[in-house]
């Protein structure tokens, strides 16, 4: 690949420093850019090789490697900047891109889901990126949809895309800046391939049609990719995935939700679940029409689920969980004596 091709896959002094922690001697460095079921596709200065390793990086880390004739195997795997990941549907955290800065979120304007998406950026913001809602397929967008979802999602950008109509393209291509990473987040049939083509100016992530019925996607992407951009920067295309659950509070829900966490503030409780506290500043500004309700809803479920990993990953959060609510069992139980119940 030489030098030139490493550069182009993002390698800057970010990538040398963390590489150098692992280097090995006789060893190749380099970056994975597609990962399957059993091995993984390693970019090094001397070319691509498919590599085995005892556990299989992810795609977009930073790796040195021994290479053998047509044969390679991974040997270390540098310290991530960040990670995008979720909790599988066996409990496992899977990480499904590495040393990203990006997270683009691709939205369908067709079937649109805003509590998938204000998932979605809050996983994107756990992962130490940043993301970015691409309302895909745009010209098939009602009217003022972009102005909807860029009010219900407080402090991120929101960019109409269309690769039927170039909408959008222009700004995506500006984002992807020389040695900077995005992934391409969404469910099947988001349009994700097909604008990582049009960025790549050639067919190199697998596309198909979407189901005349529910317009879902048929998974033509099975695996992870990583692609140089010709206009500089790098971008990972991924499959679409039904299952999208938290794994760790990195504080992804509460930059997701900026505009909840800031009435929450104003509780009379600092532990305030905003369900039925009393003085709960929340529900004050949901009953006054002041936040939506639906928003309020998505971030209790979020919440919630956060909290039951919590306890399921940590016996002692999951030991002071339930004294909590133990004493304010209690509490309720003698608010109701005194006042005669």
């Amino acid at each position: 690949m030489g030098a030139d091709g490493l550069s182009s896959l993002g390698w800057d002094e970010r990538a040398a420093g963390a590489v150098a922690e692992v280097v090995a001697p006789g060893c190749a460095a380099g970056r994975v850019v597609r990962v399957d079921l059993d091995s993984v596709v390693v970019a090094t200065e001397a070319g691509d090789f498919r590599a085995r390793a005892r556990e299989l990086p992810a795609v977009g880390d930073w790796v040195v490697a021994h290479v053998e004739g047509d044969d390679a195997v991974v040997v270390g795997v540098a310290p991530r900047w960040s990670e995008l990941a979720r909790r599988d549907p066996t409990g496992r955290t899977q990480v499904l891109a590495a040393n990203v800065d990006l997270v683009l979120v691709t939205a369908p304007a067709d079937r649109l889901s805003v509590a998938r998406v204000e998932r979605e950026v809050a996983l994107g913001w756990d992962s130490g990126a940043r993301p970015v809602v691409l309302l895909t397929k745009s010209d098939l967008a009602p009217a003022g949809l972009a102005e909807e979802l860029r009010s219900r999602l407080a402090g991120v950008e929101v960019v109409p895309v269309s690769t039927v109509t170039g909408v959008g393209v222009r700004q995506v291509a500006e984002l992807l800046r020389p040695a900077l990473t995005a992934v391409l987040l969404g469910p099947s049939g988001a349009g994700k391939s097909s604008l990582a083509n049009l960025m790549l100016e050639r067919e190199a992530a697998p596309t198909g049609q979407v189901r005349p019925g529910d317009h879902r996607g048929r998974h033509v992407t099975s695996s992870r990719g990583l692609y140089a951009v010709p206009t500089g920067g790098v971008i990972i295309d991924t499959p679409g995935l039904r299952s999208l659950s938290l794994t760790v509070d990195r504080g992804g829900v509460a930059a997701a939700f900026p505009d909840i966490e800031t009435l929450a503030t104003d509780c009379r409780f600092g532990d305030c679940q905003h369900e039925h506290e009393p003085d709960c500043a929340v529900v004050a500004a949901e009953r006054d029409g002041k936040l939506d309700g639906r928003r309020l809803a998505n971030y209790r479920k979020l919440r919630r689920e956060l909290d039951f990993e919590l306890r399921r990953d940590d016996p002692t959060a999951a030991r002071e969980n339930r004294r909590v609510w133990k004493e304010r069992s209690k509490a309720a139980r003698r608010l109701f004596r005194d006042r005669g119940y």
